[in-house]
């Protein structure tokens, strides 16, 4: 987990090195904002994340991720096109020209169903998240623990 040296970070790594998920935990003097900062030339490859309509800042030219629709280098960003889903999602321009907008094809039909009611019929009820990127995501500290906590969730 990399953050950007804010109270996330201090919360995030206290709540892991609590929960024995992790056994190493180190935190950059200043975050990686500063590390990159100072060592622009570092280790540091990609896009660094943010927690605002940003999504992402670039350190490098480097782009480490693809388009989820068809593997294109990419690293821009987007929320996907379904209303209540809150997951972001990487489409490169040629694919959201397609219509691919979603973080999942579980959302891609709710959007679909949704255009084909159209606008003012109200469609099938949207929960908060529920797709299969939110159904398959590995949490924390459940998914870290042994099977016998995963049975009882």
């Amino acid at each position: 987990m990399y953050c950007t040296g804010g109270i996330r970070c201090e919360r995030g790594s206290a709540y892991l090195r609590s929960k024995d998920v992790c056994t190493e935990v180190y935190q950059l003097k200043g975050g990686i904002h500063k590390y990159v900062e100072r060592f622009p030339e570092g280790f540091y490859q990609g896009k660094l994340f943010v927690f605002d309509e940003r999504y992402a800042i670039p350190t490098s030219s480097d782009i480490i991720s693809e388009c989820r629709y068809c593997g294109t280098p990419w690293d821009q960003y987007q929320p996907c096109s379904t209303d209540f889903c809150y997951q972001l999602v990487l489409s490169c321009p040629a694919c959201r020209q397609q219509g691919h907008t979603a973080c999942c094809f579980v959302c891609q039909g709710k959007a679909q169903r949704k255009e084909e009611a159209g606008e003012n019929t109200p469609a099938e009820p949207l929960l908060k998240e529920e797709c299969e990127c939110t159904d398959t995501r590995a949490r924390v500290p459940c998914d870290t623990l042994p099977q016998a906590c995963l049975q009882t969730h």
